[in-house]
């Protein structure tokens, strides 16, 4: 069997004990530099079974179709991610491919930023960052999470973990979720939750049920003191332009995601467009890549325990 690693940053994160285990199941192959897919020409090469794993860093969370078709007996793609978005997993499907991602390496990192960015919010640092940091006790006035309610749109492992820390924090939790359920927190309807909660989590995972699933109309019912936190993708599940739109002017009490594309405060209002560091902890990285590791070997005896396609 051969194993392929893509990733320029594999040489970090690979101790001598994972690498061990790797070169135990087959032969490794590291790509670790920075290139076009096509480039890759060991990829493309001889007719045995191979594995195929991916970091999204290699190519911006690309990873395309034409690529899949061209690597002769592959038996596995295998993300480095808990995200499987950037692949078109129904296409490996039709290709007899399974997809693996990972699960739940960084849910205690990502829903403690996601704790941190409520807490922006809530207390409206964006707008006192905007204004220099000179105090105004009329116009940077927040508010107390304690005693409020909670809404987590989404209850797996991250939006679980969320709601672990808004109940910690002494807020009232309730939750939206297609499959889970969790009887320490109230389940309630979508609707329900995007209009009567005063800290509203989008936590769950992006793909065909969840695309445009919060309308606009959800949007415009958000409390005018409500706060949104999202730590998804913002342009799939609901309209973020709205939502900014929304914020700017004062029709909602903040807006809180991740942004990679624009400077921190270019938004008007109390918006906090952050760096994507949610997942970024000494803890999930040590995670992110034993579970790698372990997923790539079990690809290699047939088993896919987190396939998601």
């Amino acid at each position: 069997m051969k194993i392929f690693i893509i990733s320029p940053n594999a040489l970090q994160t690979l101790t001598e004990e994972h690498r061990s285990a790797l070169n135990a199941a087959g032969d490794v192959t590291i790509f670790g530099e920075i290139k076009p897919f096509e480039q890759l020409t060991e990829l493309y090469e001889g007719d045995e079974p191979r594995i195929v794993a991916v970091d999204p860093d290699f190519d911006d969370w690309k990873f395309p179709n034409e690529v899949i078709d061209k690597i002769p007996n592959l038996k596995a793609i295998v993300l480095q991610t808990t995200s499987f978005s950037w692949v078109d997993v129904t296409h490996a499907a039709e290709k007899g491919v399974p997809v693996v991602d990972l699960r739940g390496f960084s849910s205690v990192a990502v829903a403690e930023w996601a704790t941190f960015m409520a807490l922006a919010v809530a207390r409206r640092v964006p707008v006192v960052i905007a204004d220099d940091w000179k105090l105004d006790y009329e116009k940077h006035r927040g508010f107390e999470l304690r005693g409020k309610t909670a809404g987590i749109v989404g209850l797996g492992s991250i939006g679980t973990a969320v709601a672990e820390n808004m109940a910690g924090l002494g807020m009232n939790v309730q939750y939206w979720s297609r499959k889970s359920e969790d009887s320490r927190f109230r389940k309630a309807t979508l609707e329900d939750v995007m209009k009567t909660s005063d800290a509203i989590f989008i936590t769950i995972a992006i793909n065909k049920d969840t695309r445009g699933l919060i309308t606009d109309d959800m949007l415009r019912a958000i409390k005018p003191t409500g706060v949104l936190v999202n730590i998804t993708d913002t342009s799939e599940i609901y309209n973020h332009d709205l939502l900014l739109e929304l914020a700017g002017g004062g029709k909602v009490g903040g807006y809180a995601f991740e942004d990679e594309k624009n400077p921190f405060g270019k938004f008007a209002g109390n918006v906090w467009n952050g760096p994507a560091l949610g997942w970024c902890t000494n803890e999930s990285m040590s995670k992110n890549a034993q579970q790698w590791v372990e997923a790539i070997v079990a690809a290699t005896k047939g088993e896919f325990p987190t396939r998601v396609n």
